[in-house]
């Protein structure tokens, strides 16, 4: 493989690879290397994972359910909050008696902690539902990633994300906009 450094303009130069396709010259930058079988090459995940359809489909079905979950525990919860504030306002008037008021709110006590359950239960529901949510989508893109690694022959993916160790990559080998395309194709081709 030779190099030919060469002057533009006087100051600064165009690297040229002679006998390769692989590296495409910027004048005065850093060469771009097209990422070829056996290179090292990255995927940002944060942007993969916030262009990618089935993230964006999932996420909204789960924020409907949590949307759901949150009215109904709410509605419940005015109920609650309505027959207390009835019960006290009979007794206050005198229309019950002391162990009327006293079982009525025993009674209501039991429906509060009901509730409470009921609130443990539902966000433990959607815990468990987002983190499926999350490896579902985490499947989907690592199963494509290595269909299409088997074709390109990389050494190696790395994921990179806004807090990554990775403090550069030449942009020729960053993949992340064929993943996403990849990605969404697939996702589209199996609903």
């Amino acid at each position: 493989m030779a190099f030919v450094l060469s002057s533009c303009g006087g100051n600064s130069s165009n690297i040229e690879r002679t006998t390769s396709d692989s590296i495409t010259t910027i004048s005065g930058d850093v060469p771009i290397i097209k990422a070829e079988k056996g290179d090292i090459v990255f995927v940002r995940m944060d942007s993969t994972l916030n262009n990618f359809d089935m993230y964006h489909d999932l996420r909204r079905v789960y924020e409907e359910e949590v949307t759901k979950a949150d009215n109904g525990l709410r509605a419940k919860e005015n109920t609650l909050q309505r027959d207390l504030k009835n019960l006290q306002e009979k007794y206050d008037k005198g229309l019950m008696t002391r162990s009327q008021a006293e079982e009525e709110q025993n009674r209501l006590l039991r429906r509060r902690q009901a509730l409470e359950d009921d609130i443990a239960k539902v966000r433990n529901e959607l815990m468990e539902k987002e983190v499926v949510m999350l490896n579902q989508i985490q499947d989907a893109i690592l199963t494509y990633i290595n269909t299409y690694n088997m074709e390109k022959g990389y050494s190696m993916i790395i994921s990179t994300t806004g807090n990554s160790t990775v403090l550069y990559g030449n942009p020729g080998l960053d993949i992340t906009r064929e993943i996403i395309k990849g990605i969404n194709d697939e996702y589209i081709k199996n609903r």
